[in-house]
């Protein structure tokens, strides 16, 4: 099975651990002897199932696998009080060459400010698992106005919990006198420029123009925007007091870990996307 487009951008967005991407290979050699450590779990879950992915992978000699054939990994997400149930689909990964991941997805709705365990189990019945906590449910961004010629605009809302992730993504389609070139996707963080006040609403200005054209290069002299998104992340508790998870990946096991019989680390998330215009066919 092939990631779909929703799920390639639900781990672009976060950019929660750029192994995930990269294709960076840890042989964690410490952990080999260890019979206990079964499972590397890498991910998020949301309450709102935009962004419930995570990478699950045997660990053994390396983190990354080369083997496109089917582990037999179950993933399953189970309510702490309830015992209800949510089972996660596999879904491959391909990073290039021969370098494959599991990815696992659900796109269900769950409980805000409730408590989960995500449960990763081999065809042995062994199991790494990581108790998730959920935030509050997280109200959608409104477009507050938006310049289509300037790609600048204002958008506002409110949350409960910090906002841990704010980015505008972008199709884009280069155009030239013979046509159009293949569609581009442009992501940008906007993090650092998000105002937040103290009754939990937020407010944020981009102008997005130039960076794009900045993405595109300088052999790209003129672009159409097939498509503008929004996405906002919030979480509470779970997720890490670190910076940046990115700069710490490379220290992992010991820096950022949440996994019984594992490593690695699942947050509780609460995730919105919105379109920004209504999208257009590519030409």
């Amino acid at each position: 099975m092939v990631i779909s487009r929703k799920s390639c951008l639900n781990f672009s967005f976060l950019g929660l651990l750029f192994c995930i991407f990269t294709g960076c290979e840890h042989t964690f050699e410490p952990l080999q002897e260890n019979d206990d450590l079964i499972f590397s779990m890498y991910g998020t879950v949301d309450v709102h199932g935009e962004f419930s992915v995570v990478r699950v992978m045997p660990i053994g000699k390396g983190l990354i696998n080369r083997d496109p054939e089917p582990n037999g990994t179950q993933a399953t997400l189970v309510h702490s009080i309830t015992g209800h149930s949510v089972s996660f689909r596999d879904s491959l990964f391909k990073f290039g060459g021969d370098t494959f991941v599991w990815n696992y997805l659900s796109e269900e709705e769950l409980q805000a400010n409730n408590r989960y365990r995500f449960i990763a189990e081999n065809p042995e019945g062994r199991s790494s698992y990581a108790q998730v906590n959920l935030p509050s449910d997280l109200p959608l961004p409104v477009v507050e106005e938006y310049n289509t010629g300037f790609e600048s605009g204002i958008f506002i809302g409110e949350s409960n919990d910090p906002i841990v992730s704010v980015k505008t993504r972008y199709i884009v389609q280069p155009t030239n006198e013979l046509g159009c070139d293949p569609e581009v996707e442009v992501v940008i963080s906007h993090l650092d420029q998000l105002i937040t006040y103290a009754d939990g609403s937020y407010r944020l200005v981009v102008n997005n123009r130039s960076e794009i054209s900045v993405a595109l290069g300088p052999s790209v002299d003129s672009f159409r925007i097939n498509r503008r998104e929004l996405l906002v992340v919030s979480s509470g508790d779970d997720w890490p007091e670190i910076a940046d998870l990115m700069d710490l990946e490379s220290t992992l096991p010991d820096a950022v870990d949440n996994i019984n019989g594992g490593v690695g680390y699942v947050a509780g998330i609460a995730g919105r996307i919105i379109q920004v215009t209504p999208p257009q066919e590519p030409c």
